[in-house]
């Protein structure tokens, strides 16, 4: 099975002036390793990653947003998907590395070790570009059709369980909040 590690690797070179909201330390730091420009907020607190994602797309409709979120985090605030697909912003997507365990609890398994399938739920929300993968082709096929979709976009990636080591420190959360910000200020011209 494929690391969240190379599916980043794969959506890096289709960044360029996207807002990248990211959910706890495992996520936050593989991305933090890939790109550390100033549209990325990290470690946001579980279940907040995609809420706040929206919340961006919604108010910023002509720049592209992504939740990199996870199945833990997105597990504990599954309320999100039906309004997600009730705004169906064309701007976001929604890319969960879904490895079916808690990576902050010693591995414990999710519910999508289980019976709970993030990409069905997120379907029957009504989110209408749902897909899981498995493999880097998949993948990429993936991003490359959420670029292009006309309404949201979700993308469930199945991963393999690892700890992958950082040599980087994440920012501080309040420093980081206001990166993003000042950076979202200049690049829509709206500093003071």
């Amino acid at each position: 099975m494929v690391s969240f590690y190379d599916y980043l690797k794969l959506l890096l070179p289709k960044i360029t002036n996207e807002l990248v909201i990211c959910t706890l330390a495992g996520v936050s730091r593989q991305w933090f390793d890939l790109k550390r420009p100033d549209g990325n907020l990290y470690t946001v607190y579980m279940a907040g990653a995609t809420p706040i994602a929206l919340g961006l797309a919604l108010a910023l409709p002509h720049r592209r947003v992504i939740s990199l979120d996870s199945d833990g985090s997105l597990l504990m605030g599954l309320t999100i998907l039906p309004v997600v697909a009730q705004q169906d912003p064309s701007n976001l997507i929604i890319i969960v590395c879904d490895n079916e365990s808690y990576g902050a609890i010693d591995g414990l398994p999710t519910h999508t070790a289980g019976a709970a399938c993030l990409a069905g739920i997120a379907r029957e929300s009504g989110i209408r570009n749902v897909v899981e993968v498995k493999e880097l082709t998949e993948f990429q096929k993936a991003i490359d059709d959420a670029f292009k979709a006309n309404g949201s976009s979700f993308i469930v990636a199945k991963v393999k369980q690892s700890h992958q080591p950082s040599p980087h420190k994440l920012p501080h959360a309040l420093d980081n909040k206001f990166q993003l910000v000042r950076y979202m200020e200049t690049t829509e011209n709206r500093s003071k």
